[in-house]
This record gives C-alpha cells, sequence and structure tokens, in this order.
C-alpha cells in the first residue's frame, strides 16, 4: 500500500526536495533535514531543525491560523490553556511517539519524518487537522480524558492526510482541482461520516485515513472503528470507483490498494506495505 510505505513516502519527499531546488538526500539521514529546508520556503514560519515542536494556542502557529481563519472548525470556542494542561499535554505527544516507535515503528518513523510542527489547544471541537497548504502541521484539540494511544492515533491519522498531500505533489492523484472536485457532480459517500456526501479528494482521504487507524485497533485486539466504518469504508471505495476517471493513473493505482484492502479487511496487507521495497519507485 503505497500510501503507507516507507520506501515510497522515501522516495516521493526526495522527489519534492529535488523538485523545490534542494540537494537529492545521499541517504535516509539527510532525508529530514532537507525537507525541513523544503519546508521553510513554503510555509510561513520556518519548521524545527529535528523532532516536533510543541505550541499553543497563543504560539505564532495558533496566532497564524486564528487570524487566517484555518481549521476554523478546530478553533471553534478556543479557551486557554493553563500551565498544568500544557505540561500534560505535551508529555502526551512525546508519550504518544514513543508509544509508536515500540508498537508501529513504521508508522513512527513516517509520523516522525513528515509531522514537524503539533499545535495543542482546548475548544468545542474534539479531533485533529492538517492542511495541503501548510505540510507538517498538525493542530490537536483533545478531548476529555485522552490517553496516549489517543493522541497517537490522531498523530497517525494527520501523517497520513500529509502524507496523501505529499503524494499528490509529487505524482499528482487527480485530474481536476479541489475546487472542481467539490462540485455536486463528482461528491462521493464519506468512509467516517456516514451517509454525508463530500467532495472527491476528501472522500478519497477519508477512506485511507481510516486503515492505518482499523490496523492500529486490530493490533490491539479492538473492533470498534471496523465495527463502525467497515461497510462505509466498501460504500465509499465503490463510490470512488465509479469516478476514477477523475484520478490519474497514479490515482488509481492507489485507489485499488484501498479498495483491495476494504473488500478483504486483510491487515497483512498493511502489515506487508509498510517496508515492501518493490514499490518505493
Amino acid at each position: 500500500m503505497r500510501f503507507l510505505n516507507v520506501h515510497h513516502t522515501v522516495a516521493s519527499v526526495g522527489r519534492l526536495v529535488r523538485a523545490a531546488g534542494g540537494a537529492s538526500p545521499a541517504d535516509a539521514a539527510q532525508l529530514s533535514p532537507a525537507y525541513r529546508m523544503m519546508l521553510a520556503g513554503l510555509r510561513p514560519i520556518f519548521p524545527p531543525t529535528a523532532g516536533v515542536l510543541v505550541s499553543f494556542e497563543d504560539g505564532a502557529w495558533g496566532g497564524f491560523l486564528a487570524e487566517n481563519r484555518i481549521f476554523e472548525d478546530i478553533f471553534r470556542g478556543v479557551s486557554g490553556t493553563d500551565l498544568h494542561q500544557r505540561a500534560a499535554w505535551g508529555d502526551e505527544v512525546h508519550r504518544a511517539f514513543d508509544y509508536l516507535r515500540d508498537e508501529f515503528p513504521a508508522l513512527a518513523y513516517l509520523t516522525e519524518l513528515l509531522v514537524t510542527d503539533v499545535v495543542l489547544l482546548k475548544s468545542d471541537s474534539t479531533g485533529g487537522g492538517s492542511a495541503s497548504q501548510l505540510p507538517g502541521l498538525v493542530v490537536i484539540s483533545p478531548g476529555p480524558g485522552w490517553t496516549t494511544r489517543d493522541f497517537a492515533e490522531t498523530l497517525v491519522h494527520e501523517m497520513t492526510h500529509l502524507n496523501l498531500f505529499v503524494l499528490d505533489m509529487a505524482y499528482r492523484l487527480y485530474r481536476k482541482t479541489s475546487d472542481e472536485l467539490a462540485l455536486d457532480e463528482h461528491r462521493v459517500v464519506s468512509a467516517v461520516r456516514v451517509g454525508e456526501l463530500r467532495p472527491f479528494d476528501k472522500a478519497f482521504h477519508s477512506a485511507v485515513v481510516a486503515v492505518p487507524l482499523m490496523y492500529m485497533q486490530q493490533a490491539r485486539g479492538e473492533t470498534a472503528l471496523v465495527d463502525a466504518f467497515a461497510s462505509s469504508l466498501i460504500n465509499c471505495c465503490e463510490g470512488l470507483e465509479a469516478k476514477k476517471d477523475r484520478f490519474t493513473p497514479y490515482g488509481q493505482i492507489l485507489l485499488a490498494e484501498l479498495s483491495s484492502f476494504a473488500r478483504n479487511l486483510d491487515y497483512t496487507m498493511v502489515e506487508s506495505g509498510f517496508t515492501r521495497t518493490d514499490l518505493a519507485a
């Protein structure tokens, strides 16, 4: 599954670095610095040179996002966080990375590569967000009682969105623009907002990001996401397949991989797909 394959992501990031005029990373150790240098030319706020930078609603990112009305759904009803809350949430983010490294090393690698900044805030909306125009950035409004696993799953969820944005930039997924794909004629039922028609590209994202979360939960012996979304995931894939001419040939390859998983719920496809070297190109 290319959208979760470490080698394919590494090749795709390297392709973007070269397209942006950067030097081709000589090895894996140089990939992250090269990626972050590329991001510095794409975003209004530079990424950290290493690791993940955690900030809050009153930080530079929080102010920029609020001022430019980005992630308005997440910033709805924002209230201030105190020092205790900030310390607790910041610790949870770092524990989430530790958890991923211990339990899901391939997902940890992808998340550490693609996520450079995390904004934490308290609002009326629970969940996370990422945007194609702000690669590397993840915004999270934790829910009450969130555990380390909740933080980890949210990071993986948003990393998968970010990875799709990378793949779209590197190879192009769709034949039409995002605005065109939002027209009624291109809408497809969502995989997670059951029964809701969504723009074509957002429906595809909703289906793809469900895969690693279902995988993580089944690895722990949980079935909540499978029970909730197995049928709607198939329905979403069928809707996408009926309109697959909106995809480029590359996008159709990703759709075929997604649809095969949706119909079989074969988690060995996900497991082997993390590290298959034949998917690098």
